[in-house]
């Protein structure tokens, strides 16, 4: 098994939940349930960490990263304003063209609904949410806006296993679409911050019991045993 293929099993186990937060990644113990050298596991958790997934700490090794409320706050604050930005720009210069590959992109994400493939879904939703940004013609944007997404990824998964969210998010991928055709830019914005709002709520609400966020509501973080 080489660096990639360690990284692809790792990285499922993590957004799947069989790896829970700040738990301990020990290399010897992965290399001997994977069966190969610790090498290729201290490749895959080195790009684990740049993907915000692994958070390897001095005198004490590689956990499992975690986020707190005020984390996620934070991105969604920053993500609703790239976004919104990115939105504008894509709207004043997309081509027929992009627009068709959008809504290609569309179909595709409606139907992997059926197939129970969350990890496969999620690409494909940021796959969909990418060719409008790409089209802003801003590629510092696009990957910033990309950065942010990733430091999120580790909550996701929970989240995009609800029917409830998925469906409601494929409905509004479909206003997107329409949206961009009709060119409407305030609705278009408004369109992303609801559908931001929507993730965050998910994200902190399902992410494990107990935690209170920002007003004295309940939020879904525990602390989690070191």
């Amino acid at each position: 098994m080489d660096p990639s293929r360690a990284y692809a099993h790792l990285e499922r186990a993590i957004l799947i939940g069989e790896l829970r937060p700040r738990e301990r990644l020990v290399e010897s113990d992965l290399a001997e349930q994977l069966g190969l050298s610790r090498t290729p596991v201290r490749e895959a958790l080195r790009r684990l960490e740049e993907r915000g997934l692994v958070r390897i700490l001095p005198r004490r090794g590689a956990v499992v990263a975690d986020l707190s409320p005020a984390e996620v706050e934070s991105i969604y604050e920053i993500r609703v304003c790239l976004e919104t930005l990115a939105i504008r720009l894509a709207l004043a210069a997309i081509t027929p063209r992009q627009i068709a590959r959008v809504s290609e992109l569309e179909t595709y994400c409606s139907r992997l609904l059926s197939s129970g493939d969350v990890i496969t879904l999620m690409a494909a939703n940021d796959r969909f949410h990418d060719a409008i940004y790409e089209a802003s013609g801003n590629p510092c944007l696009l990957e910033m806006i990309r950065q942010l997404r990733q430091r999120v990824s580790l909550i996701r998964f929970t989240a995009w296993s609800l029917p409830k969210q998925i469906g409601r998010s494929m409905a509004e991928h479909r206003q997107f679409v329409e949206l961009l055709r009709t060119r409407k830019t305030t609705r278009m914005a408004s369109l992303i911050r609801r559908h931001l709002r929507a993730a965050k709520e998910a994200y902190l609400l399902h992410a494990s019991p107990g935690v209170r966020g920002r007003g004295g509501r309940k939020r879904a973080f525990a602390a989690q045993p070191c």
